[in-house]
Order: structure tokens, then sequence, then C-alpha cells
């Protein structure tokens, strides 16, 4: 069987984009930086992810490349216990899918009834089965790129919608900062209050943003690199990571202008793009207009994360074990729904909750939290300490200086800090 590969070397950088820029930009990381102090979180957010996730992502494309094939094959040339460890991560993913859906399956939802003028509140939305209905779009979406291959499916899509993404989160900022009281937002936003600093949580938010956002440490880069030909793999690695940055922060400045602009709470969490901002669009002149642009650009990076996570598990049905993509796409996508409909379910009429948490919480808590911290330990601990250091490094162009640098970096302090993240959140939870 031929392996695709990308069709050229922009494809791939777009691709690998378009699966760190997702929600976790745009949705996740503006209600992390309210949560969090403001314009203090900025601090430890890019120590976070020049220092953490650029090296994490440059040994999954050094794995990538080097092996040729997605993250399972690869493990299972070390050994067998690799192998399991391979399937833990994309096990973990297919999880992280099924829940991951039901967010997106949300911003589907919204951008429809922006796009025809129907005003519908969450709690009415979620107390009905439509969010079910919406799932089963959202992955019937995926599994038509995925099922395209990479080529034909994954990069077509990520060479139309990231730049449109970002014309579009243009659109929105600009609209944004002509607001009366835009400049109250923006303030909140960029001023550091330094206290903050000396608040462990802060970091241990800025190290799990840098992680959620970056689409590193479950194998996705890994596989991404898979398909490769050839070029510097340092450079576009600093290239996506620099663009998930930029586009993170241009969405903080999208979206609490607006909040202070209409004098709502910036540090209202998760409800910030579902019950705050759809308030602020309803009174606003245009704002369906508004209001449609925003949630669309949100599926858009929803939509081009989406499908990275769903490459996994497919490409190992195809690496692995011989079986081709349409079936292999078929079979993993009936997976993912049948994991996702729990979570799914826990925000319609039904509502089932495990004790007292609604399920989609608790996916959260147990796949997106734990579950990719231990995912990226894994991946950390096999790529520095059982693969050869030769094989990685053969991969990296750069002095031996900065090569040995970035060994001991993968070694020994990004382990590190996932053990310290995985503890603070144990924590957390026995405390909470």
């Amino acid at each position: 069987m031929v392996r695709e590969k990308w069709s050229s070397g922009i494809g791939f950088i777009l691709a690998s984009i378009g699966s760190a820029v997702g929600i976790g930009n745009i949705w996740r990381f503006p209600y992390i930086v309210g949560d969090n102090g403001g314009g203090a979180f900025l601090i430890p957010y890019i120590i976070a992810v020049f220092l953490f996730g650029l090296p994490l992502m440059i040994l999954e494309f050094s794995l990538g490349r080097y092996y040729k094939t997605s993250v399972v094959s690869a493990f299972s040339t070390l050994g067998k216990k690799f192998e399991t460890a391979g399937l833990f991560l994309v096990f973990i993913l297919v999880m992280i899918l099924g829940y991951y859906l039901v967010i997106t399956s949300w911003i589907l939802a919204y951008s429809l009834f922006f796009l025809f003028g129907a005003s519908v509140p969450f709690s009415q939305f979620t107390d009905s089965y439509y969010p079910l209905l919406f799932f089963l779009a959202s992955a019937g979406l995926l599994f038509i790129v995925v099922r395209a291959g990479v080529s034909r499916g994954i990069e077509k899509l990520a060479r139309f919608l990231i730049p449109v993404l970002v014309l579009m989160l243009l659109f929105l900022l600009v609209t944004s900062l002509s607001l009366p009281g835009a400049m109250q937002g923006v303030a909140f936003y960029i001023t550091p209050d330094f206290s903050k600093l000396n608040n462990p949580s802060v970091w241990t938010a800025a190290f799990g943003q840098a992680f959620f956002s970056l689409s590193v440490g479950t194998g996705v880069m890994l596989t991404y690199a898979s398909y490769i030909r050839d070029g510097n793999i340092v450079k576009s690695s600093a290239v996506i990571v620099a663009s998930d940055v930029v586009i993170a922060i241009l969405a903080g400045f999208v979206i609490f202008p607006l909040v202070f602009s209409f004098g709502l709470d910036p540090e209202s969490g998760v409800q910030l793009t579902f019950v705050t901002l759809p308030l602020i669009f309803h009174e606003m002149e245009f704002g369906f207009v508004l209001g449609a642009v925003f949630f669309i650009l949100l599926f858009f990076a929803a939509l081009t994360s989406g499908v990275s996570f769903l490459e996994v598990p497919v490409a190992t049905l195809i690496d692995h074990y011989g079986i081709e993509r349409k079936r292999a796409t078929a079979f993993i996508s009936t997976g993912v729904v049948i994991a996702g409909i729990p979570p799914a379910l826990s925000y319609t009429t039904l509502k089932p909750v495990l004790s007292g948490i609604p399920l989609l919480d608790l996916y959260d808590l147990v796949f997106g939290t734990l579950g990719i911290i231990t995912a990226g330990l894994v991946l950390t601990v096999i790529g520095g300490w059982f693969v050869k250091k030769e094989h990685i490094l053969g991969q990296i162009v750069g002095s031996e200086r900065i090569k040995m640098v970035f060994i001991v970096i993968v070694k020994y302090f990004i382990p590190l800090l996932l053990i310290i993240n995985l503890v603070t959140v144990i924590a957390g939870m026995s405390t909470g």
C-alpha cells in the first residue's frame, strides 16, 4: 500500500497550524486569561509555549519523519510494551475527540442560528435534543474530510480554511476595537498584575493551555510529520507555534473589548462563548452578522483540529493493521460517535450525570485533562529515553550545543513539568 504524502511543505504547515489552532485558541484561551487575572497570564503562557510546547512539537516531528509512520507503528519498532503505549495514546485521542465534537456541534449550531437570525438561549438549546443532531452532523463532516485522504482531504481543507480564518479574525478584531469602551478591555487584557505570578495555579494553567492548544503530546504532530517529504522541521515548528500564539492573542483582543463594551464579566469562564457573547451580539447593530462571522470562525478552527484528531486513529488502522482508508475512517468515526454520545447527551433534555457531574465535564476531566497530560508524559518519556537520540537529532538542523540542550529539555524538563502538572490537577481534585 503506497503511503500518502502532503503535496507540499506549505500544505503540511497549514494543516499543522489547523491542528494547533482550534477552539483552544479562540474559545478556551480568552476565558483562561480572564480566570487568571488578564495580562499577567500572558507571561507564563508565552514562556510555556516556547520552552515546553515548541521542543515537544520538534520531538514529535522528528519521530514522525524518522519512522515515516503513525504513532502505534513507530512505537512498536521499540517492542510490544511500546506498541501498547501507542494504542493508549490513540484511545485517549478518540475519547477526547468524542467530547471535542460536542463543543464543535454547539459552535456549528450557533453558526447557523446567527446566519438565519434565530435567537436561541444556550439553556433552551441544551434543554432539547438538537445538540445530539448537531453532534452527528459535525462527526459526519470530519468523516468526509478524513475519508478523502491526506492531500485531497485534510490539506485541501487547511489551504482554504486557514487563510479564511485569519481574515475573519482580523475583521472581528477591527470591529471589536472600534467599539465604545473597547480600550478598557484591552487594558484588562494586556496590563499584567505581577502579583498573580506568585500563584502556582496561574503557571499550571499556562502550561496546561500551551499543551491543550498546540495539539502536542498525543501523536497528532508525529502522524502529520510522517507524511512530509523533506524540509526543516525546526523552522516549521517555530512557524506553527508562532502562528498559534498570535491567533490566540488576537482572539483575546477580539473578546475582551466586546465584553467590556457591554459591561459584562470577563471572568465568566466557559459560558463566555455560548452565553455572554451571544447576548452581546444580539444587542449590537449588525450583531447577527458579527455573531455569524465569530461562530463560523470558531467552527473552522474546531474543524481543522478535529480532522487531525481523527487522522491519528485512522492512520493507525492503515499503517499498523493494513486497512484501507475508507473502511478505516468509517470504523473509527463510528467509534468516535459511540464514545461521544454520552457527553453529547449530558447537555440535552436527558442530562445524564455520574456522581452529580455531567458526563461532558467528566470526559473533560478524565480524558481532556488527566488523559492528555498522561499521554504527553508517555510520548515524551518514550521519545526522550527509549528512541536513540541520533535518530531524533538526525532530523534536526542546528549546532551540537543546541541539539544537546534540546535533548536535556525533552528528557528531563518536559517530563518533570508534566508530572508537576498531573500532581497539581490531582491535588486540586482531592481538595475540591
